[in-house]
């Protein structure tokens, strides 16, 4: 693997040059061989940064990554902050939940079940969650909090 290449795609990523950073990660995805342990890894970041950049294409990446993985808990964290992107809340939970299975010491990952994954108790316990006074009083008393995004779920 192009250690370089990687190391500059990640700085760009965290400097917010998408453009950058989806060249030096298709670098470092064309170095790796397909039965590397780190191919699904940097074809996560790559499809990520294809969805920063606009290209729904990227999506599609991510989720063949994160059906590939077992280990990395990373890959999950990637796809959950592509399908945030793509205003797919459920999909990014779900893929956040299922990469604390696999990997419950990551930090990254549990802050950003922290952020995303917060309900807090129904205000009529007797009714349903989803029963309509519950969802209209929920809202009501919705405290703002700070906006989720793809940079503050990464970093």
């Amino acid at each position: 693997m192009d250690i370089d290449a990687y190391q500059n795609a990640k700085d760009a990523l965290r400097a917010k040059d998408y453009k950058a950073a989806e060249r030096a990660f298709k670098i470092a995805l064309d170095s790796v061989d397909e039965h590397d342990e780190h191919y699904n890894s940097v074809l996560s970041y790559y499809g990520l940064t294809q969805v920063l950049n606009s290209n729904s294409n990227g999506l599609l990446l991510c989720r063949d990554a994160a059906s590939n993985e077992v280990f990395e808990g990373e890959v999950f964290l990637n796809l959950a902050c592509a399908e945030w992107q793509s205003q797919n809340r459920k999909r990014a939970v779900d893929a956040i939940r299922h990469g604390i299975k696999i990997d419950a010491d990551n930090e990254q990952l549990n802050r950003a079940c922290a952020q995303l994954d917060c309900r807090r108790r129904c205000c009529f316990s007797f009714l349903p969650r989803n029963h309509k006074l519950n969802r209209f009083f929920g809202r009501l008393l919705r405290r703002p909090g700070p906006e989720a995004t793809v940079h503050s779920l990464l970093f």
